[in-house]
């Protein structure tokens, strides 16, 4: 990169935080025509010049920890180095979004919220916000989670504390604390603690994650976030995230790439399938076998592998047939295989022709008397 120290001293400095001079040439954060602020024009060009190397980090993967604020700094770096994505186009025309200053002002005593919006043939991507702190000797960043939740109430369950802003469900997050330590202890590892934010649903998520508006997840409710740096957000304002909680300790012990049909049919079964019921309660596995016998009843024609391989949106809530049957097969490894069966399958690698080999050899499950047998391993499921 150059050194532009010989041209600098050369021009005003009024004239520099006039204009916005950018000393990372490589990145494109330009403030916006209609910007306005309170922030003094000397704090503004600290702030600027911080922000703008932290991006042309970002995008250059080079970000480092000592460049965002210790609380959280894991959640953060996570979450600002998804930002690179952002000024790339997914359409297949070449285009990019540029990052515009949009707002800056004070929340504290050298304590700032700065908002970017990424811009391109007149479309918005997304607004990104950024708390900043002003120390003596540097800048940092961070997520503006705890600042928007700096009032909100603290529960501490087990080996989870609970954050919320109205009300607690005690009996599912004591459910929640005990999957968490049943499904780490039995695959052989130490339970961790996490902090669990109840948010009422996805777009509650992304403000707390420094994401005002992303046109890739508009309109997105039923999901929930993590786990991610400690740190967990509900589904649905929902205390348990038993399902989500396995993927996260399976990764732990997994030496191959995933096995999404392997993965998600233990969560199934040991956690739950991820989304609510119209009651707010997580749908478990034995409602949608329940559903399931109801629908094959109505369809006796029915081809369970073409069920696996297709996976048709025949259950409710976006919850997928095809990892309810891979939860009863699953329930077979472990009963016959025990947990070793189970830690083979999960790192049986990525791909069905890896997963049917792998039940194949331990269970005697493959695609040509899948509908046989799994449709037996349905019929003594009460």
């Amino acid at each position: 990169m150059k050194n532009y120290s010989k041209y600098i001293v050369k021009i005003p400095m009024i004239l520099l935080l006039i204009i916005g001079f950018r000393l990372h040439a490589q990145t494109t954060l330009i403030k916006s025509k209609a910007f306005s602020s309170e922030v003094s024009l000397v704090v503004q060009a600290r702030l600027l010049q911080a922000l703008d190397t932290l991006l042309y980090h970002i995008n250059n993967g080079k970000l480092s920890l000592s460049e965002v604020d210790s609380k959280g700094a894991e959640l953060s770096l996570s979450i600002f180095s998804s930002i690179k994505e952002l000024e790339i186009s997914k359409k297949k025309d070449d285009s990019f979004y540029k990052p515009q200053l949009i707002n800056m002002h004070a929340i504290g005593v050298n304590q700032y919220l700065i908002s970017i919006a990424y811009i391109g043939n007149n479309t918005l991507r997304a607004i990104v916000c950024f708390e900043a702190f002003l120390n003596p000797d540097k800048i940092t960043f961070s997520i503006p989670l705890s600042y928007i939740t700096q009032n909100w109430r603290i529960k501490k369950v087990g080996n989870i504390t609970y954050h919320y802003l109205d009300n607690i469900d005690l009996s599912r997050a004591n459910k929640f604390n005990q999957n968490n330590i049943r499904i780490a202890e039995k695959i052989g590892l130490q339970p961790e603690q996490f902090d669990f934010y109840l948010v009422n649903n996805y777009h509650d998520i992304l403000p707390l994650l420094g994401y005002m508006y992303d046109s890739e997840t508009a309109g997105q409710e039923t999901d929930g976030y993590g786990v991610d740096g400690g740190y967990i957000f509900s589904i649905m304002h929902n205390e348990d995230f038993s399902h989500d909680a396995f993927h996260y300790y399976a990764a732990k012990i997994r030496t191959h790439s995933r096995n999404s049909a392997a993965e998600e049919g233990i969560a199934y079964s040991w956690g739950n399938a991820y989304y609510t019921d119209e009651y707010g309660a997580m749908i478990n596995q034995s409602q949608l076998v329940k559903l399931l016998k109801r629908y094959l009843k109505l369809h006796p024609g029915t081809n369970l592998l073409g069920l696996f391989d297709k996976n048709p949106p025949i259950l409710p809530a976006k919850t997928k047939v095809r990892s309810l049957l891979a939860s009863l097969i699953s329930d077979e490894v472990e009963r016959r295989k025990g947990i070793i069966g189970i830690k083979t399958l999960i790192d049986c690698g990525n791909g069905d022709d890896n997963y049917f080999r792998v039940i194949n050899k331990m269970i005697g499950i493959n695609t040509t008397n899948f509908n046989i047998e799994v449709k037996h391993l349905l019929n003594e499921c009460r």
